[in-house]
């Protein structure tokens, strides 16, 4: 059972690395040859969306009830977590004057697919005269087209579904301990790996006369961590003479922390909760490795390291509102939370108290 878990968010996690390199790999390899600014500028604006949507989607998830677990009590739960991406977010504007080498093939500027944005019949091209370190490259190059992105537009949510797979004991003064872990999992060329704490603790104890209300109040905060790898390699040459060549390794680290105060009441076999926080969300994308610009003659540049890219926009403060159903040890839940991305959680698990 444990395997099958893993496999099952690795696989996640895996498509979620590929669709951030790229809607088509050859697409990008073909950005490349702009340069690493360009590149650069170019890959920041087509995946920060799916990078908002993750960070997120990966602090959501950890709790469904405000009443923590009696000493040793312990639960098992999976959740699944959908931060939806905004229609003004799935496109983004492209500017010749924002880019040195890059261009439309025709007109000046344009809408282009984010990686949720859907298809695109724009093309692009590397300009004439094109300076690459101390290379200029004379011609421009062939057209190519635009990245495109997942066709989202007749879904209801828009986003990157983040599993959360987790364990939580119940510790002295009505706290519970919450572990997510998945240890490095190499997929072909691909490593990945998770690791998230939280702690909950029952707050009405220390309030005078709280004790007394006849609903569950807690405090919680956790954090969780990814970070995943997985290489690079392209060799292509144009109709020109135009070669690029990369031999490298793409990094991408997120992490998430959530605070909140917890509020729940239970009615039988349904539990309605509610809580109030704040999110805080980073990721980042690196590409390291040598990237090679061969021009016609034969002229050659090498540029490590050429993107380091950074997203610090996804923090908010956020409001959930949800509910548990427990028969006997089962609990299923769904909850909705409005935050800088909107995400829907619906989840099951096995709890013991």
């Amino acid at each position: 059972m444990k395997k099958s878990t893993t496999k099952i968010m690795s696989s996640l996690l895996v498509g979620f690395c590929l669709l951030s390199h790229s809607a088509k790999s050859q697409d990008f390899g073909e950005v490349f040859k702009a340069g690493p600014e360009d590149a650069e500028l170019y890959l920041e604006s087509y995946i920060k969306p799916i990078m908002l949507s993750f960070n997120n989607g990966l602090g959501s998830g950890w709790v469904n009830t405000a009443k923590p677990h009696k000493l040793l009590g312990f639960d098992l739960t999976a959740s699944m977590n959908l931060a939806n991406i905004p229609s003004s977010d799935k496109l983004w504007q492209f500017r010749n004057a924002d880019f040195q080498n890059l261009r439309l093939q025709s007109g000046s500027e344009a809408s282009l697919p984010a990686a949720v944005g859907g298809p695109t019949t724009t093309n692009l091209v590397v300009r004439g005269n094109a300076q690459i370190g101390p290379i200029n490259f004379a011609n421009e190059s062939d057209p190519f087209p635009a990245a495109e992105g997942f066709d989202t537009n007749d879904l209801p949510i828009a986003g990157f579904p983040v599993p959360a797979f987790q364990l939580g004991v119940g510790l002295v003064k009505n706290t519970d301990l919450k572990i997510r872990i998945v240890p490095t999992q190499n997929i072909d060329d691909l490593s990945i790996s998770l690791f998230g704490i939280g702690v909950m603790h029952d707050i009405k104890q220390w309030i005078p006369g709280l004790k007394l209300v006849p609903f569950d109040l807690s405090g919680f905060i956790g954090y969780t961590g990814l970070k995943a790898e997985f290489d690079i390699d392209v060799d292509e040459t144009d109709s020109n003479g135009y070669r690029y060549e990369a031999d490298g390794t793409a990094e991408f680290k997120a992490s998430s922390t959530t605070i909140q105060v917890l509020a729940s009441k239970k009615l039988a076999i349904l539990t309605p909760y509610v809580g109030l926080g704040y999110n805080i969300g980073s990721s980042s994308f690196k590409v390291n490795g040598d990237f090679t610009y061969t021009d016609d003659m034969g002229q050659t540049v090498t540029i490590q390291n050429p993107i380091d890219l950074s997203f610090d926009g996804g923090s908010s403060p956020r409001l959930t509102f949800g509910a548990r159903i427990k028969l006997l040890v089962l609990t299923l839940h769904a909850d909705y939370s409005i935050q800088k991305y909107n995400t829907f959680t619906v989840g099951a698990g096995i709890s013991i108290r």
